[in-house]
């Protein structure tokens, strides 16, 4: 028998599940060089309204290679970290503290990816909207983390009672 959708209680692994499906939002928005459609003419239009001094292409194709590297970097911390965390099983506070730290860890990088793609936004004049469905992405990323880590406030209460 199946379960509706609505009914489904979210799975333990699912912030791991996510991290993966947010991993790949990114890497296509990368892919599509963040919603600009040719640096080039970007840099064009720029130049002739006069928002830039001259027309320096190769510097804002190296801005533009720069930003995916972090983001890319940021998004596989972000997995690494959850991964790292869901490999340890504390019996012992520092392994729960240990554990903690992966997931704090993960949640600064969500962090870190909301600051790139606003600052992409910002200077690459792209239309916010079009990170609507990322930022919602990555909020829930943070959310599923942070129920994670109160489930566990259960294990680190067994630990300081010694009931392991």
């Amino acid at each position: 028998m199946s379960v509706l959708l609505g009914d489904r209680k979210e799975s333990k692994f699912e912030a791991i599940t996510y991290s993966i499906e947010l991993h790949d939002m990114l890497l296509s928005l990368m892919q599509r060089s963040f919603g600009v459609k040719d640096v080039d003419d970007f840099v064009r239009k720029a130049y002739a309204y006069g928002d830039i001094s001259e027309e320096t292409f190769s510097v804002y194709r190296e801005i533009m290679n720069s930003f995916k590297k972090r983001v890319s970097q940021h998004a596989s911390l972000v997995t690494s970290n959850v991964r790292a965390a869901n490999t340890i099983y504390p019996t012992t506070l520092h392994e729960y503290e240990i554990r903690r730290d992966y997931q704090n860890a993960a949640i600064v990088h969500c962090e870190l990816l909301i600051d790139d793609l606003q600052r992409v936004a910002e200077r690459f004049n792209v239309d916010l909207n079009l990170y609507s469905p990322h930022i919602k992405a990555i909020d829930r990323e943070i959310g599923l983390i942070k129920r994670w880590r109160q489930r566990d406030m259960a294990i680190k209460s067994r630990l300081e009672k010694g009931n392991v």
